[in-house]
């Protein structure tokens, strides 16, 4: 679930960013914690285990996992995502957006994660999870505890299929988000 997101903006929580239409894990991503704003990498490894390098935690779990016994939180920005729809035959990609751009996520010292969730009604049959999305007046709330693991920004999660370019990392333009019709 959520292998890889787009970010269009230069400034993202004001920080210098070159905008990337296939971003993967290991890539350094525009974060804010409650403390600051900042790069960190998209991957994450409890401090007991230096190379378990997990890039989602599902928020059914996040308080009895011993993986992220001290993990903080944080937001993590994003213009959009994409999830794969399996078929018997394939893997097809579609790109996934709304009009919220942050996604609800943990850190540490390692680096940063998404949160996720079972799949609303409806893209649940593309794929059976989805990031946690929070609008913008929900972020201090959730940087300060709350669990807003059911915010209405879902509700407006829009989806189209995409080339399957996307497929791979080199590629990383604008036509990765283009709508194949």
């Amino acid at each position: 679930m959520c292998g890889r997101f787009v970010i269009t903006e230069t400034k993202p929580f004001g920080i210098d960013n070159k905008p990337s239409y296939n971003i993967s894990p290991s890539s350094f991503v525009p974060v804010k914690t409650i403390l600051n704003c900042k790069l960190m990498i998209w991957s994450y490894s409890p401090y007991w285990k230096k190379d378990m390098n997990l890039i989602n935690c599902r928020s059914e779990s996040m308080y009895d996992k011993p993986s992220f016994k001290n993990a903080q939180r944080c937001i993590i920005y994003q213009n959009g995502w994409f999830e794969w729809k399996r078929t018997d035959s394939e893997k097809i990609p579609y790109y996934h957006y709304c009009n919220t751009n942050y996604f609800a996520g943990l850190y540490n010292q390692s680096g940063c994660l998404i949160l996720t969730k079972s799949s609303n009604e409806r893209i649940k049959h593309i794929h059976h999870r989805q990031p946690i999305l929070l609008n913008e007046d929900e972020i201090d709330d959730f940087l300060n505890g709350e669990d807003l693991f059911n915010s209405l920004a879902v509700e407006e999660i829009q989806f189209y299929r995409v080339s399957k370019d996307v497929n791979n990392t080199r590629n990383n333009d604008l036509s990765l988000i283009k709508e194949i019709i």
